[in-house]
Formats: C-alpha cells, structure tokens, sequence
C-alpha cells in the first residue's frame, strides 16, 4: 500500500508535459482529407448519393494544461452542396515530445446550425475522435496534422442518416 502512495506522485509527474509553447494557442484549420458516407441516402434530399464530400474550414482555440488541452472551435463545415456553421468542443492529451513534435490523442463533439436538408434547415449532433501531432516551427508558431474518424446525424426529410467517415486536417498556429 505504501508503494502505491509513493508511486502516484512519479506517476502524476511523468504524466506532465512541457508548458514551453504557452498555455493559450489560436488555430486556423482546413480539412484536406476526406473518405465519408451516408448510411441512408434520400431520394427526396439534397442528401441522394451514398457517398458525400466533406469540406470545412475554422478558427480553433485551446487551453494548454500540463495533463491536456481543452479545445473550442467554429468551424464553416459542408456535407456536399450544403454548408453549415460547426461548434467544437473537445479535449486533447499531448504525449511526449519528440524534437519539435508533439504526437496527440483527441475527441471532439460537434453541433451543427441550420444544414439545409432540401426540405428544412436542421441542427445536427456528431462526434470526432483520431489522432495527431503538432509540429512547433518556432517557439511560438505550430502545424497541427490531424486523421479523425468523425460520424454526424442529420435529419433527411423522411428519416434520419448517420454520416461517418476519416477527414484529416491541417491548421497553421501560434501559441501565447
């Protein structure tokens, strides 16, 4: 038992990252990959073929901790021909730091304002999670690569549809 008291400190520790790029950090993001899917299509929606093309683009902020990061985000995202305005919310727990690498592990929610489905506009919930690294150019200055697997439901105007796919980003930062 005494061990165990004593291990969690070095634990809590090694578990800590270097605050050496600033605790608050601004991001401009775009999506660059995208391999995405409607499980439902509808013949009477904007939505009619299974595969859909995502695009977006955003701001992003973040709240450097030394155990994680806490993200917010606007995000102008389109499913195909419709765009809609995105707010993401999610955490990020940077690993160790290799040269001026920062690998990544995060998971986002993302709530959706008025996706015109071809009959209404429509809110819609998803939920991002993947991978990344950020990439330090200076001590100040970052690119954040990034492969999520996000999935997204939408109303259609007969049911609903579940998008889900693999997008991959890549923002341009500083860190304050």
């Amino acid at each position: 038992m005494k061990l165990v008291f004593l291990a969690l400190p070095a634990l809590l520790l090694a578990s800590c990252q270097s605050m050496s790029e600033g605790v608050l950090a601004f991001e401009a993001r775009a999506v660059v990959i995208d391999d995405a899917d409607i499980d439902t299509t509808d013949p009477g929606s904007v939505f009619d073929d299974e595969n859909i093309e995502l695009s977006g683009y955003g701001i992003h902020a973040a709240l450097k901790t030394p155990v994680v990061d806490f993200l917010v985000g606007v995000d102008d995202r389109e499913f195909g021909r419709e765009d809609s305005a995105e707010l993401v919310l999610g955490v990020r727990r940077r690993f160790l730091e290799i040269w001026k690498l920062h690998p990544f592990i995060e998971a986002d929610y993302r709530h959706g304002f008025d996706l015109d489905n071809g009959v209404d506009s429509e809110t819609y919930d998803g939920w991002a999670a993947g991978a990344g690294a950020l990439l330090h150019l200076t001590d100040s200055v970052f690119l954040n690569f990034r492969l999520m697997y996000e999935s997204t439901s939408i109303q259609l105007p007969s049911t609903s549809a579940d998008v889900d796919g693999v997008t991959g980003t890549i923002g341009l930062g500083f860190s304050l």
